[in-house]
């Protein structure tokens, strides 16, 4: 598994992951498996895990404000803004999202082909409104690798995995 980092980030990057090089390009981590469900599995985890040294990078590099607190009111519009954030992004790959509109094509390419292959999901259109069942599972699988996780981070108050979002609310999301 492998990411590029932004140039602009590369020498924070190394700083954050503790290299002994002045830069990092790639971040990478290998999954210890050549089973491609297994990968899938594995591999959402890790990507958070590339997006909190990055966002950790990219905070070294960014002009801090004068501010280190925020009041009550704040740390509640700040939670609205990001719970509507996760509602339109939901409400976009329902409305929007081109999943299985890519699968069905590729179902269809190697069907032209004369390429045989197994799915345990329905070949056809894709549905005109909502998520396929196809959709559904894939939701379910990273809920399934993701929540546990995330419960025993909020459990022992561990943010890290998280931080990111979180930077990027206090950055770009609410307006004070």
């Amino acid at each position: 598994m492998r990411k590029k980092v932004p140039e602009k980030l590369e020498q924070a990057t190394a700083t954050v992951t503790g290299s002994s090089n002045e830069r990092v390009s790639w971040l990478k981590r290998s999954l210890r498996t050549k089973d491609k469900r297994e990968a899938k599995r594995l591999a959402p985890p890790i990507l958070m895990e590339f997006d909190r040294i990055l966002a950790e990078a990219e905070a070294l590099i960014a002009e801090r404000p004068l501010r280190t607190s925020i009041d009550r009111r704040e740390i509640e519009r700040i939670a609205e803004f990001f719970y509507a954030d996760l509602l339109a992004g939901d409400e976009e790959r329902r409305r929007d999202g081109d999943s299985e509109r890519v699968f069905q094509d590729v179902a269809r390419q190697l069907d032209e082909a004369g390429i045989e292959y197994r799915t345990p999901y329905g070949i056809g259109p894709a549905p005109e409104f909502g998520l396929s069942i196809r959709e559904m599972d894939k939701i379910n699988q990273n809920i399934d690798i993701v929540l546990p996780a995330a419960k025993e981070a909020l459990a022992t108050g561990d943010i890290s995995g998280f931080r990111w979002e979180i930077d990027e609310q206090m950055l770009f999301g609410v307006q004070f």
